[in-house]
């Protein structure tokens, strides 16, 4: 597992004209999604994070409503209220290293999203910077040298991978599964060219999958608690 968050309208028809009443399909409602970044995560880094999800999802016809919690603020923690309900989707970003990485090749997790059993995602993403800096340190054969790019060029390639590795946890917690694919969002792993590479056409979830999304949205909303 790789481990790297939409209103119905009825038309009356007259009566004169003896049609039948009938309803518009539901739009799909919003993603809402609360959004923390640790003080050392730079606020052009966190703009550049959400955009880049936000385009991946919304090519797969999902609007994200992000709400950002003022920048230093606590982590985004507390009683697991369950996994469905309204507004409950919390995004950490910060440097916290992850708890399974893979002894096998040394592999560190961009993000994740842990699960109560294969199918119960809890509603809490955590994203880090520092194994995303690590990765793109050792992408020079894709991205050249990091030492010599100036800090604007970094939080791109930076935001680009870790929107990338957001989309993918968030595409977990809408199939509500742990289950990956051999291609597409949902791989378990994506190469350093996929996640720094200014394409992410091939980052996208199939029609069976966006389906199952538009379900999930449609029948359990999630909405903003102001």
């Amino acid at each position: 597992m790789m481990l790297i968050a939409i209103a119905a309208s009825v038309l009356i028809a007259s009566s004169a004209l003896a049609a039948a009443p009938s309803a518009a399909p539901s739009a799909t409602p919003p993603l809402v999604v609360r959004v923390i970044a640790s003080e050392d995560v730079r606020p052009q880094l966190v703009r550049k994070i959400l955009t880049e999800t936000e385009a991946i999802w919304r090519a797969a016809g999902v609007t994200i409503s992000w709400l950002q919690a003022p920048r230093g603020a606590a982590p985004l923690t507390g009683p697991d209220p369950g996994p469905y309900v309204a507004d409950v989707l919390r995004l950490n970003i910060g440097n916290a290293s992850g708890t399974d990485n893979d002894p096998r090749d040394g592999r560190r997790p961009l993000g994740w999203i842990v699960f109560d059993d294969t199918s119960t995602p809890q509603p809490d993403i955590y994203l880090s910077r520092s194994n995303a800096a690590a990765m793109l340190a050792d992408a020079r054969a894709v991205v050249g040298s990091v030492d010599l790019m100036p800090s604007e060029q970094r939080d791109m390639l930076l935001g680009r991978a870790m929107g990338r590795a957001l989309a993918h946890e968030i595409g977990h917690y809408l199939l509500t599964s742990k289950v990956h694919t051999r291609s597409g969002l949902m791989k378990a792993v994506l190469t350093a060219a996929e996640l720094f590479m200014p394409d992410a056409g091939q980052l996208r979830i199939d029609t069976a999958q966006r389906q199952l999304v538009t379900l999930r949205l449609r029948s359990e909303p999630l909405v903003a608690l102001r």
